[in-house]
């Protein structure tokens, strides 16, 4: 959209938010019709990166939503304080971010969402508070898992996190999982072939940079993987088909040309003993 249209937008929507409810026979209707106007209002300052304005408005919808979790026109609390604690990671505010989540949770305590965007916030300042808000962190995270053990996402984080700590064995187990959860998924296939290798558990490695080929054929990074988990394995003709596969997808590609090399050599001297 337009800035032009964007500034009538907000204008319409900020009229619709200040109208007068005071012959209005349905208090409800009107608040949800003023709930709605604001949080789209919103939406367009975070659209246009007027993040102070957005705050406004989604300050303003909190004043009229009710105090417990009831949905209005399909928002409630948690879900405006949610937004209200993403407005705050962009302005780099971190405690208030923080303080945000944690009103959003009073509100809907069981939402694992909520609980691994506040580990997330506190895992990304460790460094600028202190060491031991990695540890609250990580209980936020678990908190996360329990609400939500089947969910992926949730452990795509925590595995994130937990690599981000240098815990690879740990990490590698929960994108593990994910990828389990996700059978047909080939991009966490090879995001836990890869925390596999990292915790240089190379067999297993192998068999998930196998099941993201098998998941998807046609991409090039994957056989070049495979390719070099084979050759780490001491597997060097599967490797080398691998490469071979790899460049006919993706001809130019310096570093799968200098490793099909390599195991070419590995091969030919393999044969003169």
């Amino acid at each position: 959209m337009a800035d032009g249209r964007l500034a009538e937008a907000a204008s319409a929507l900020r009229a619709g938010s200040r109208a007068e409810g005071v012959r209005v026979r349905d208090r409800r209707e009107h608040d949800a019709a003023r709930v709605s106007a604001l949080v789209q209002l919103a939406a367009l300052h975070s659209q246009r990166g007027h993040w102070h304005k957005a705050l406004s408005a989604y300050k303003e919808a909190l004043q009229i939503l009710p105090d417990t979790n009831t949905p209005i026109v399909g928002w409630t609390r948690h879900s405006v304080l949610s937004m209200v604690g993403e407005i705050y990671v962009q302005l780099q505010q971190w405690p208030m971010a923080e303080h945000s989540l944690v009103s959003a949770l009073a509100a809907a305590p069981h939402h694992a969402g909520t609980h691994v965007t506040l580990a997330q916030i506190l895992a990304r300042n460790v460094s600028i508070f202190f060491a031991s808000r990695s540890i609250e962190a990580e209980m936020w995270f678990k908190k996360a898992l329990t609400l939500a053990p089947n969910d992926p996402s949730v452990r795509d984080q925590f595995g994130m996190f937990l690599r981000s700590q240098r815990r690879l064995r740990e990490s590698a187990e929960q994108l593990v999982a994910a990828a389990q959860l996700s059978p047909t998924d080939s991009t966490r296939a090879a995001s836990a072939a890869r925390a596999l290798r990292d915790a240089r558990r190379c067999r297993s490695a192998e068999r998930w940079y196998a099941r993201a080929v098998q998941l998807n054929p046609d991409d090039a990074e994957y056989h070049s993987n495979l390719g070099a988990i084979l050759h780490l394995n001491g597997k060097y003709a599967a490797a080398a088909t691998s490469y071979r596969r790899a460049l006919q997808l993706q001809p130019n590609d310096d570093i799968t040309i200098t490793n099909l090399k390599r195991v070419r050599a590995l091969m030919s001297k393999q044969r003169r003993k």
